[in-house]
């Protein structure tokens, strides 16, 4: 299911140059710190994407998978 923060995710991950990475996956990793992320600033949200990018990097694909669907994504 596609999130409404799923477009902005993307374009941060592509911006950072980790195409591959899955929106849904950074999505999730960042509603473990923050459950919404309307309050983050654009810097924060970027700064997140970045920190989530490399959750998913060192925890694995299955793990970020799993995390994703434990929030519906």
């Amino acid at each position: 299911m596609k999130s409404l923060y799923f477009d902005a995710i993307r374009l941060e991950i592509t911006r950072q140059g980790k195409v591959g990475i899955d929106p849904r996956h950074v999505e999730a990793y960042m509603r473990l710190e923050h459950s919404t992320l309307d309050g983050l600033t654009a810097k924060q949200f970027n700064e997140e994407v970045k920190i989530c990018i490399a959750c998913v990097e060192a925890d694995g694909i299955t793990n970020a998978e799993s995390c994703a669907k434990s929030f519906g994504l």
